[in-house]
């Protein structure tokens, strides 16, 4: 009954300290008799690809600030998928009346959620209990200036790596099927000048055999007539001659 009062008592003081936090707070975190707030800036608005600077208002039970001197603190961010992004060395920082308290630059390497996880032990041993604190972090847009990650133009360059290489293939294809068109066309350039070239071959062949055919078919003509003037002749003299 007394432990379980004297514990109530404690997280009541604990709560009334942090109650003396600004209203800009992000996040409160208790573990034990510790307890921190989570406080990012500018506003506690975190972007994609810049610098952010945060810290924590670290403090123990009754409201007393832990500085990091007294406290082997060290902080680890995970992704979505839990993997470990980055774990930044912690800073003396003083703001809004806390001095010394643990803080930080980081860098989030993309827009999604984040878990920032502050961990700690004393550095003397009766100071405060060992403590774990995890913070929900959402990085919701990236800094203007900021260059976008690997992971974010992978997709955009593949499709313009895909693009560029259909427009490849189709100016290839063009340029394969220029020539053979060319080709074709040379080809049927020669056929057709084969095909004269014969024609013209074939008709002086045969202007020439008519030539030669004609004076002997006059010849032949000619002795004909003769031949028909005589008989004509001989038939008329025939009958004078019984006279």
């Amino acid at each position: 009954m007394t432990k379980t009062l004297s514990r109530s008592l404690s997280l009541a003081s604990l709560l009334v300290g942090f109650a003396t936090l600004t209203a800009s707070a992000h996040e409160v975190q208790i573990a034990g008799d510790v307890g921190a707030t989570l406080h990012i800036e500018p506003n506690d608005v975190a972007r994609a690809g810049a610098d952010t600077d945060l810290w924590f208002a670290l403090t123990k039970a009754g409201g007393s600030v832990i500085p990091l001197a007294d406290c082997d603190c060290t902080l680890t961010i995970y992704d979505s998928q839990d993997s470990v992004v980055s774990t930044p060395a912690l800073t003396p920082v003083s703001a809004e009346g806390f001095n010394d308290i643990p803080g930080a630059t980081v860098v989030f390497p993309e827009v999604g959620a984040y878990d920032l996880v502050l961990t700690g032990q004393p550095q003397q041993a009766g100071q405060f209990s060992s403590f774990e604190l995890s913070y929900e972090v959402t990085v919701a847009s990236r800094a203007p200036d900021a260059m976008p990650s690997a992971v974010e133009t992978a997709p955009e360059t593949t499709a313009d790596a895909a693009e560029g290489a259909a427009e490849a293939t189709t100016e290839s294809t063009a340029d394969t099927a220029a020539p053979a068109a060319a080709t074709n066309d040379a080809a049927t350039d020669s056929s057709t000048e084969s095909a004269d070239a014969a024609v013209a071959a074939e008709t002086p062949a045969a202007q020439s055999t008519s030539s030669v055919w004609w004076p002997a078919l006059i010849v032949v003509g000619a002795i004909v007539v003769i031949g028909l003037i005589v008989a004509v002749i001989g038939i008329q003299r025939s009958p004078g001659d019984k006279t």
